[in-house]
């Protein structure tokens, strides 16, 4: 289990619960700093644009109810009706009149560039002074008709193309009456309009666009952008909160605005990176600020790790050797006296252990040895005496070849018996004596038990095992697995190699097994794992306790029913992997 230094994590925690409340009421902050001084330029921006659109709109309203007070002044009809009875005298100082009141009111008024009275009886339009066509322009029928359309349009300001100079004209036309044969216009100086409209511009990258319905527009975007605008300015009428548009990939705060009684819109475009660039409080101060605070961070965090983690990784380090069976490890001057004390004690601790658990395991080993030594003489000698009187009835019965093969396997079964002096041998020998062993036994039930032995894999030869695990086990088939089986016998062996892991599985068909004795027999398995126990051992019981003793593993041999229907004994040996084995043991607990 890997240990941690809560020590030096209860630090850095208390640190850091102290620290980021501090930064982060710090931003929170800056932030709402920020966001109020936004708040603050937004409405700043939005009432001096109020204050403009209210002076173009009055200027504009101006000139609407100075045209339209002129169209109704009576002496225009007067003059219209009396016309044809002046002397030239009378004609020439009325017209004069006219020409200066017309230039009077255009100069007067801002973004007027002329004043014009029509009548369409007399077919003659008297222009203010300055007019590019002259002081009085001669006006057919077709020309007063259209303007007579234009002038009964329902609204303030018209854009048209002049029917007599054939320009585009944003102007005020306006006759007394339906039936009237005069009329009144204004034109407007888009010139003057563009450049009242540019001084409102304060921002780099800024835009405007003003608008009169879908007829006329004076933008300083292209035609395309203008598109765009419209149609999010369109979609974003029941947005609440400042409205942005993006166009072209820049982001805008659109200022609209509807100008009372006339048809005119007004938009202002102001890039947002502006208006946040101004609300970026002092970001030099910022990031002084951070960096003071990363520094700060850096010395503490190093300083803990000299004064607190380092000395204890020493500490934690001599305990991983110590767990690791080196108890020999001592702890060094490393010039800390906050822990010098824990490092003598530790020290003296590690040599008193040393010598305790050297005493243990030395007491240890030689009961184990003892126990070892007690366990394999337990070998059932049954075996024995079965063999011999096979042996004798061989000889009696002049069967001298058989009785010879016979004696030969007695021979080497005796041999690698009495080699006391071995706890252990290959796996490859132990086989061969599980083989020699099975062939005495295989002559006694000649003719009614198959045995089956695959060939032991490459590579696994010299494994060391305990001494006598395989003959017990195929012993116990003989004698309770299979003792009643008149034919048809069969006893196999086999192997499952994985990697460093081989599994050895000895099964038989025997009959004789039931679900209760299978349950109790690896209940009793389950049993002998626990060290020290007084259970009586024999047999699989024998080579489970053996095996313990000798691999220091409780995960060496496991009991199932075979496919065949009998006793499926597993034994495994090297470093056991999970789920690699076919581990099918019995829990009935």
């Amino acid at each position: 289990m890997k240990r941690k230094n809560t020590l030096l994590k209860k630090i850095v925690i208390l640190f850091l619960s102290l620290v980021f409340p501090l930064l982060i009421v710090w931003l929170g902050t800056i932030q709402f700093s920020n966001q109020t001084l936004k708040r603050q330029i937004l409405s700043s921006i939005d009432s001096n644009n109020a204050t403009f659109i209210a002076h173009l709109n009055n200027s504009l309203y101006t000139i609407y109810a100075s045209a339209f007070t002129l169209a109704g002044q009576s002496n225009l009809q007067r003059f219209s009706n009396a016309y044809s009875g002046f002397t030239t005298y009378e004609e020439a100082s009325q017209v004069r009149l006219l020409r200066e009141q017309l230039s009077s009111v255009s100069l007067s008024l801002p973004f007027c560039s002329s004043a014009h009275i029509f009548f369409g009886d007399l077919g003659i339009m008297y222009n203010s002074k300055g007019y590019d066509e002259g002081s009085f322009s001669t006006l057919t029928s077709e020309t007063f008709e259209t303007l007579k359309n234009i002038a009964q349009e329902s609204r303030t300001f018209s854009y048209y193309e002049n029917p007599l100079t054939k320009t585009p004209v944003l102007g005020c036309c306006l006759m007394p009456s339906s039936s009237a044969t005069y009329g009144v216009i204004f034109e407007l100086s888009i010139n003057d309009l563009q450049e009242y409209l540019k001084n409102n511009m304060s921002y780099n990258a800024e835009n405007y666009l003003f608008t009169m319905e879908d007829e006329f527009a004076l933008t300083s975007l292209s035609a395309d952008q203008e598109k765009k605008l419209l149609q999010q300015i369109e979609a974003s009428k029941d947005a609440t909160g400042q409205p942005i548009m993006t166009i072209d990939g820049t982001r805008y705060y659109a200022f609209s605005y509807e100008m009372p009684y006339l048809s005119f819109q007004y938009t202002r475009l102001i890039p947002t990176d502006d208006i946040l660039n101004a609300t970026r409080v002092t970001p030099l101060l910022n990031m002084f600020f951070i960096l003071l605070i990363s520094a700060a961070c850096i010395i503490f965090f190093v300083e803990i790790y000299r004064l607190v983690h380092r000395p204890l990784s020493h500490l934690i380090n001599a305990f991983k050797e110590m767990e690791t069976g080196n108890f020999k490890v001592q702890i060094a001057n490393v010039h800390s006296p906050d822990f010098a004390y824990l490092y003598q004690e530790f020290n003296k601790m590690a040599q008193k252990l040393e010598l305790l658990i050297e005493k243990d395991y030395t007491q240890k080993l030689l009961l184990q040895k003892a126990e070892l030594k007690q366990l394999q003489a337990q070998i059932n000698p049954h075996f024995l005496y079965n063999s011999f009187f096979m042996l004798q009835r061989m000889i009696q019965t002049e069967n001298i070849e058989d009785a010879q093969s016979v004696a030969n396997a007695l021979g080497v079964y005796f041999r690698y018996l009495t080699r006391n002096n071995m706890d252990h041998v290959k796996l490859s020998e132990e086989y061969r004596h599980a083989q020699n062993y099975a062939y005495i036994q295989g002559l006694r039930f000649s003719g009614r038990i198959q045995i089956d032995f695959e060939e032991l894999p490459a590579g696994y030869a010299d494994i060391p095992v305990p001494k006598l695990i395989l003959q017990p086990i195929l012993e116990n088939a003989f004698n309770y697995g299979l003792a009643n089986k008149m034919k048809d016998g069969l006893l196999q062996v086999h192997f499952h190699p994985d990697n460093e892991v081989l599994q050895i599985d000895i099964e038989d068909n025997g009959e004789e097994l039931t679900d209760e004795k299978l349950c109790n027999l690896s209940n009793a398995l389950l049993e002998v794992q626990s060290t020290g126990t007084n259970v009586e051992m024999s047999g699989i019981l024998n080579i489970q306790r053996r095996l313990i003793i000798f691999s220091n593993t409780h995960d060496s041999l496991h009991v199932s029913r075979s496919t065949l229907g009998g006793l499926r004994v597993s034994i495994i040996l090297g470093k056991f992997r999970k789920g690699n084995i076919h581990d099918e043991t019995i829990n009935c607990r």
